[in-house]
C-alpha cells in the first residue's frame, strides 16, 4: 500500500507540470521493461519486453495508437508432453506481440499530462526446444504519466493493469481478472513527437 501511495504521490507531483500535445500530431516511441521472480526451489525467471509504438493525436484528451514488439523469458517454464501431462523445466521462450489502444489524457500542466490506456493485446509466443505454441490475449486498462522533456521528446511510464487476461499454453488454459500494480507491469518508455 505503501508503494502504491508513494507512485500516486510522484505521479501527481509530475503532473501539474505538465503540457498536452497537440491535434493532428504523431508520436513514435515505446516502451521497455524487464522482470525478474525466483519460487523456492527453482531457477530465477526473467523477462524482458521491447515494445516500440506509434500514434497519432485525434484531440486534446483522446489518441489511438499501436505497439508492435517482442518479449523474451527465460527460467522455468512449463510445457506439455506428448501425453498432455503439464511438466516444468528450463527453457527460453520467445514472443511478439501486437496491442492497438486509446489513450486518454487527464490532468494537463506545464510540463505532461496524465493518461489511462485502453486498448487489447495479444502475444504468439514459442517455447525452444518444444513444440508447445502459446497464445495471450489481454484486454484491458494501463494507467501512466507522460513528462514533457522538449516541444519533440516525452518521457512516459505505465504502471499497472486493470482487465481481463486468457492464456493458452498447448492444451492448458488460463483466465485471470486483475487489478495488477506490481513491478512486473511497470514499463519505461520515450516518444518522439512530430
Amino acid at each position: 500500500m505503501k508503494k502504491l501511495l508513494f507512485t500516486l504521490a510522484i505521479m501527481f507531483g509530475v503532473v501539474t507540470m505538465a503540457n498536452a500535445q497537440n491535434p493532428g500530431q504523431i508520436w513514435v516511441g515505446g516502451a521497455v521493461g524487464i522482470k525478474s521472480s525466483k519460487v523456492k526451489g527453482m531457477d530465477a525467471n526473467t523477462s524482458y519486453r521491447i515494445l516500440p509504438e506509434i500514434g497519432y493525436i485525434l484531440t486534446d484528451n483522446v489518441a489511438i495508437a499501436v505497439s508492435l514488439g517482442y518479449e523474451h523469458n527465460e527460467g522455468t517454464v512449463s510445457y506439455e508432453d506428448v501425453e498432455g501431462n503439464t511438466l516444468f523445466g528450463t527453457g527460453k521462450t520467445d514472443g511478439f506481440k501486437v496491442n492497438p489502444f486509446v489513450r486518454y489524457s487527464f490532468l494537463k500542466g506545464d510540463i505532461g499530462s496524465m493518461f489511462i490506456d485502453g486498448g487489447v493485446g495479444y502475444m504468439y509466443s514459442k517455447t525452444k526446444g518444444s513444440d508447445t505454441k502459446n497464445h495471450d490475449l489481454e484486454i484491458g486498462f494501463r494507467p501512466g504519466v507522460a513528462v514533457k522533456v522538449s516541444d519533440r521528446l516525452s518521457l512516459s511510464a505505465k504502471y499497472g493493469f486493470l482487465g481481463y487476461e486468457y492464456s493458452k499454453e498447448g492444451n492448458a488454459k488460463r483466465n485471470t481478472f486483475g487489478f495488477d500494480f506490481d513491478f512486473s507491469q511497470a514499463l519505461v518508455g520515450v516518444s518522439f513527437i512530430f
